[in-house]
């Protein structure tokens, strides 16, 4: 029965060891937007704010956005671009599309780590097509969603695009959205699976006891 509890203990340690580097990571973000190309006759432009695409009288508006504070949870959904669409015409042709790249800059808050920042560049499509002054489809397709694991300040984050707000037309803005992890240091994880393994080891000596 010490034996038992010992290895539970061992392994809530682990567990409280890995929970707590997640707790204590804090770090804070922001994007910047812009478009490449696009297709169907559409123009774009680029500023210091974010990006606009138009054709016709259909304007698409893509907004950086920034974020701070970020602590608990450490695996955060967080909005990685605002979009909008307004329309007083409906579009010439059937649709068009746009090429953009969104670069998000990242600043860890220590502790855990140091200060220091860092960035990770995700790219994608947004297609429109079927646009009116109250209806239309918007798309979104990540080209790059996953970009390498990035070190900022020692800390180790991994930042993916994952979903797509749809905006409504002359109505409320969408979102590009993705995530962004904190990695847990490798000296929890092994701690983690040492805990593990003990409880493993001690299943297979009452085993072979009872045999």
């Amino acid at each position: 029965m010490q034996k038992r509890f010992a290895v539970l203990g061992a392994l809530v340690c682990a567990l409280a060891m890995l929970t707590g580097n997640h707790a204590q990571a804090s770090y804070n973000y922001s994007t910047s937007l812009s478009v490449t190309s696009t297709t169907g006759g559409a123009t774009f432009a680029n500023s210091a704010t974010g990006a606009t695409v138009t054709l016709g009288g259909t304007t698409v508006t893509l907004t950086n956005v920034a974020r701070t504070g970020f602590g608990v949870p450490s695996d955060n959904t967080v909005n990685i671009g605002d979009v909008a669409v307004t329309t007083t015409t409906a579009p010439p042709g059937t649709s068009f599309s746009f090429n953009y790249t969104d670069v998000i800059s990242l600043t860890n808050v220590p502790p855990p780590g140091s200060a220091g920042t860092g960035s990770v560049t995700i790219t994608g499509t947004i297609t429109l097509s079927q646009v009116s002054t109250g209806a239309g489809i918007v798309q979104n397709a990540f080209v790059i969603a996953n970009p390498p694991l990035t070190t900022v300040g020692g800390i180790p984050f991994l930042v993916t695009g994952t979903n797509f707000g749809n905006p409504t037309i002359n109505g409320a803005n969408g979102n590009l959205g993705g995530r962004i992890l904190v990695v847990p240091e490798p000296t929890s994880i092994v701690t983690l699976g040492l805990g593990i393994g003990m409880m493993g080891i001690v299943g297979l000596r009452r085993r072979f006891r009872s045999a």
